[in-house]
């Protein structure tokens, strides 16, 4: 039988399948440490010192809070532990965090005030349970505080961009905003104001001098003060060679009887000579003029896109995956675009194009993304993907610090993924080789030299996928282990980047998106995004901490391998509502296939989960920008004994995060603040010898931030679960069904709207 004889089988949600949560009734607050007089005295201390700080600021801006930062102890920094008895509406508000552990306040000297008297005097549990937690009380200043080095802003005539505080007030806010405008016209700097979506409270002062640029900083009610940050096309110099000439066997027309998907690409534009490429193209915008463009890489993307496998002399590595193409003109020939100008492009240009699910982004900064701050492109991006409902897909970036794999971190984090790969809604694309020689410093198949890795702010995977993207010698030669596309004026070239592994995914997503969207169940982001994750991660070997970081979850595989199984395997979906504070979602029992069943009734084979979703986001919280976290698991009830005797049932989940090593890479309270909260996670669990599990349970349940209230909407997921042999002969996708349709499941098969070409 052929693969397409086993689709993916989507479950269909029942209304019990959401039971009521384990109320866990908290305990006692958790000192960290005595309370004394001495204790006190420091923290009412430090808050003296901040208020000196800021006295001089107070007196010229009198209507505007200042903010302090509050450093944790590294052991309280759970969110059960955060001092909201001490921090309230009253005193000094939580407003924002920085990086683990540190929480920004609004501060009024009044609230300061009260802040000071309330450590000085309570006896309350809480509050001094919370004044144990703190390490420390500071002024937030925003020359500590910056994404970029100290010398790029040493730089005269730079155009800075400037951000204020929200003070989740619009009063205070406006407040802010005007006299910011206000004091820059004191200083002849006249402000222009910018918004990235929906947020607002951003400046440009466009070449502005070392003086003023201090004099700016002074200012209270300011949060960040940086060189407006700009983006090109890969971020070191594009290397390209002609090596011949396309004809309609290495590029054909597209097919008349095909509906082809469509991708949306950002780029340098498309060369109009390529007359190959051009049918390939339904629309055209142009926000530079002709006679300023350099056509080379967005044709070479596009071209990806139309036709990488045959191209490529039809090699198999490169799937034969194409769409039709929108061609946005955004890059002037050797020049970088600013941010502002770019995020006003697509704000402009993504409305117009609503058939368009998949934009193509091979583009990114010179810099790498922050440790624990998610950069203002990306969470731009992150809107967009939500107004606009469609999947934005990234390259990685390109380093021009050529690596071996495996790499030995001598990069200290500046070979990370740069913005806007930092998006967390995004899909984020690093470069493997597609051959070598003897030259070369990478082999077939490992992470491509110039690759940027991961992870993304606060440790969340990135990138989450890899495709090919060529390969070079330590000084760059790329010859005949490189990437082959069509440039300008039907030319052959043969080329490197992150930019070129890129367009094969979107393609990819394209292709999948267009065969599964219907108007009973219209493809989502996130849906695409599952499956194209999970395809890779059924198809790479076992992910590790050593290889997440450059791998991803490994490679996409085609749209048969992705929406398909082997008659060995099984794979569903899920995609349901998962209810903040109510209920969790719980299936059981699990069906499993009498195959996979031993003499003594162990499960032996593999369990393999993949779960997308969009949580709640707020940019004010830095290192917790996730607002949510959806948690999966796959197991049964134990019974656990307390220290007092009594016993109690809880789930044990069999099948944990992969990689299941992380706590051996990051910090505890790292995974707990980190990769906990990140919008994909996958889960891996072999079992050779079998583990003795009579009834299996599918649990999955989402959880917020300290801070946030119940939200009015429910957090939507998807979760791919595939269950597989050890061996090829046993029929587990066809007992699976039946033993699904015994217990009385209602599934339906993943391509019933659809007919898949073979």
């Amino acid at each position: 039988m052929a693969k397409k004889d086993f689709p993916i089988q989507v479950v269909e949600i029942r209304a019990g399948d959401h039971r009521p949560p384990v109320i866990v009734r908290p305990g006692p607050a958790k000192l960290f440490g005595p309370v004394d007089r001495e204790i006190r005295q420091s923290l009412c201390l430090q808050l003296a010192q901040v208020h000196d700080y800021f006295q001089d600021y107070f007196q010229r801006w009198p209507d505007i809070p200042a903010v302090i930062k509050v450093t944790l102890k590294e052991e309280a920094l759970a969110k059960s532990h955060r001092p909201t008895a001490l921090l309230t509406r009253t005193t000094c508000p939580i407003i924002g965090t920085l990086d683990f552990g540190e929480i920004l306040v609004s501060a009024t000297l009044e609230g300061m005030s009260r802040l000071s008297q309330k450590i000085n005097t309570t006896q309350a549990k809480t509050p001094i349970a919370n004044i144990s937690a703190i390490e420390k009380i500071e002024p937030y200043r925003v020359q500590e505080n910056r994404l970029y080095e100290q010398g790029s802003l040493a730089k005269h005539d730079i155009s800075l961009k400037i951000h204020t505080f929200d003070h989740h007030h619009s009063g205070i806010n406006q407040r802010i905003d005007s006299a910011l405008v206000e004091y820059a016209h004191s200083l002849g700097v006249e402000l222009e104001a910018i918004n990235y979506g929906s947020r607002c409270s951003f400046y440009k002062a466009p070449r502005v001098n070392a003086e003023v640029k201090e004099a700016l900083e002074s200012f209270i009610g300011l949060q960040s003060l940086d060189p407006m940050p700009s983006y090109r096309p890969g971020d070191f110099e594009l290397q390209s060679s002609r090596i011949g000439m396309v004809d309609e066997t290495l590029l054909p027309p597209p097919d008349p009887e095909i509906e082809y998907p469509i991708v949306g690409v950002i780029d340098s534009g498309i060369c109009p000579n390529s007359a190959l490429l051009s049918p390939w193209i339904i629309d055209k915008e142009e926000y530079v003029d002709r006679e300023l463009q350099d056509n080379t890489h967005g044709t070479m993307v596009a071209g990806l896109i139309a036709g990488a496998h045959s191209l490529n002399h039809n090699d198999a590595k490169f799937p034969d995956a194409q769409a039709k193409i929108v061609d946005v003109t955004v890059f002037e020939k050797d020049s970088a675009l600013q941010e502002d100008v770019l995020i006003a492009i697509l704000e402009d240009v993504i409305p117009k194009h609503p058939e368009v699910h998949v934009w193509n982004l091979s583009l990114g900064g010179s810099t790498s993304a922050s440790r624990f701050e998610f950069s203002d492109f990306a969470c731009f991006l992150d809107e967009m993907h939500d107004t606009y409902q469609c999947l934005f897909v990234i390259a990685s970036g390109n380093h021009s610090h050529m690596q071996k794999w495996p790499r030995v971190n001598e990069m200290q984090g500046a070979d990370r993924v740069s913005s806007p790969g930092d998006s967390i809604r995004s899909l984020t694309v690093g470069a493997l080789a597609n051959s070598h020689n003897a030259n070369s410093l990478s082999k077939t198949g490992e992470p491509s030299p110039f690759s940027r890795s991961g992870p993304g702010p606060c440790f969340i995977p990135k990138p989450e996928v890899t495709h090919y993207g060529g390969n070079c010698s330590a000084n760059g030669i790329y010859a005949q282990t490189g990437v082959l596309s069509i440039g300008p004026n039907n030319s052959l070239c043969e080329t490197l980047g992150t930019s070129f592994a890129t367009p094969l995914v979107s393609a990819q997503a394209a292709v999948l998106w267009n065969y599964l969207d219907t108007a009973d169940s219209p493809s989502t982001p996130e849906r695409i995004k599952a499956l194209l994750i999970h395809s890779a991660l059924i198809a790479s070997d076992k992910v590790t901490t050593e290889t997440i970081n450059d791998y991803g979850f490994g490679r996409p595989t085609d749209v048969i391998d992705a929406l398909y199984c082997d008659p060995n395997t099984i794979t569903l979906m899920f995609e349901t509502d998962l209810r903040h504070g109510g209920h969790e979602f719980e299936r059981w029992p699990f069906p499993i296939a009498d195959c996979l069943r031993t003499l003594e009734g162990k499960f032996q084979g593999e369990i393999l989960m993949t779960v997308a979703y969009s949580p709640i986001t707020d940019a004010s919280f830095k290192s917790e920008y996730c607002r949510t976290n959806v948690d999966v698991g796959m197991g049964s009830y134990a019974l656990i004994e307390g220290d007092d005797g009594s016993e109690k049932y809880k789930f044990d989940s069999a099948v944990p995060v992969a990689p299941k090593d992380m706590k051996q890479l990051y910090e505890k309270h790292q995974i707990e603040n980190g990769f906990k909260w990140s919008p994909v996670k996958a889960y891996y669990a072999m079992f050779p010898r079998g583990i003795a599990i009579e009834t299996w349970r599918l649990k999955m349940k989402v959880t917020r931030r300290a801070e946030l209230e119940t939200p009015d909407q429910p957090q939507r997921a998807t979760l791919l679960l595939t269950i597989r042999a050890k061996t090829a002969d046993q029929p587990v996708y066809n007992e699976t069904i039946q033993a699904m349709n015994q217990i009385g499941w209602i599934t339906h098969n993943i391509d019933q709207h659809i007919e898949i070409r073979t």
